[in-house]
């Protein structure tokens, strides 16, 4: 297979990798086997850019554990990459936050998940979206300013959050 992009049109294309590089890895602390094909594609790519005119945004790191290429600080400056997973990474965490604690409220209105399970979408909806849009509008005008963590008598911490690692 054979493609013809520009430079500029290249380097579009690195940016785009770039973005899927840290969605697929840059909150690990680990390798993880299910992206290695990925990774290894991305890596085939970024190797390209040496000789298309765009030796400044990568070098290449070898050592007895890595031998990869990493993009340089200028990539990193001028990359609209981060921006980009930056605004992402923003709406993720107000959508998730609004989302989980219109859930919980609409559970403890209704006498727990299990019920909540049980009604009709159109129920769940009417029942869920005046708690979300009142969390909408106070994160919007206020942020996590008032926002709490209030202690249940007899509940402790519970079990901790899952993340990725």
């Amino acid at each position: 297979m054979k493609f013809e992009l520009s430079t500029q049109e290249f380097r579009d294309v690195i940016d785009i990798l770039h973005v899927a590089d840290v969605v697929l890895s840059g909150h690990r602390r680990e390798e993880d086997s299910r992206s290695g094909r990925h990774r290894a594609l991305i890596q085939k790519l970024y190797a390209l850019a040496q000789g298309e005119g765009l030796d400044g945004l990568f070098n290449y790191n070898y050592n007895s554990s890595t031998q990869k290429y990493v993009p340089t600080g200028e990539f990193e400056e001028n990359t609209l990459a981060h921006a980009v997973i930056d605004e992402f990474g923003d709406h993720i965490f107000w959508d998730e936050l609004i989302s989980r604690l219109s859930v919980r409220d609409a559970a403890l209105m209704t006498g727990g998940m299990e019920h909540l399970h049980t009604m009709s979408d159109n129920d769940r909806q009417h029942l869920e979206g005046p708690i979300r849009q009142r969390y909408i509008e106070e994160f919007s005008a206020n942020g996590i300013a008032n926002l709490e963590i209030v202690e249940r008598p007899g509940t402790g911490w519970g079990t901790p959050p899952k993340t990725s690692d």
